[in-house]
């Protein structure tokens, strides 16, 4: 999980097609719970990377996050998911599958064949 400061995130988001965002807290022995189990299901499935809010209090109004940790799932730049305190792993799985498998190159053409 890299971790980032706060304008290289925002970059990666906008440019990369699939990416986790995973936000914590210093104090939050949930935050230090829930991150490694995070890399262990996901690493190899999505670019994934870390704000610290401590460290960058703006991300609360960025991204209207009011609790720690947060993962927020963002696909070509748009949030398309988001869950915070108590993680569901296997729907985050699913949805972060369900993503990587679809193909945004496909003409309205081959979508109506």
């Amino acid at each position: 999980m890299l971790e980032l400061a706060f304008d290289q995130a925002l970059e990666i988001i906008n440019k990369e097609p699939l990416v986790l965002l995973y936000l914590s807290m210093p104090e939050c022995s949930v935050c230090h719970g829930v991150k490694p189990q995070i890399e262990d299901r996901l690493a190899k499935k999505i670019p994934m990377l870390h704000l610290d809010g401590g460290e960058y209090p703006e991300i609360a109004g960025e991204f209207l996050v009011m609790t720690a940790p947060a993962v927020l799932v963002f696909y070509q730049g748009k949030e398309v998911h988001r869950q915070a305190r108590f993680i569901d792993f296997e729907a985050l799985e699913r949805i972060i599958d369900n993503y990587r498998t679809m193909d945004s190159a496909k003409s309205y053409e081959d979508i109506f064949k």
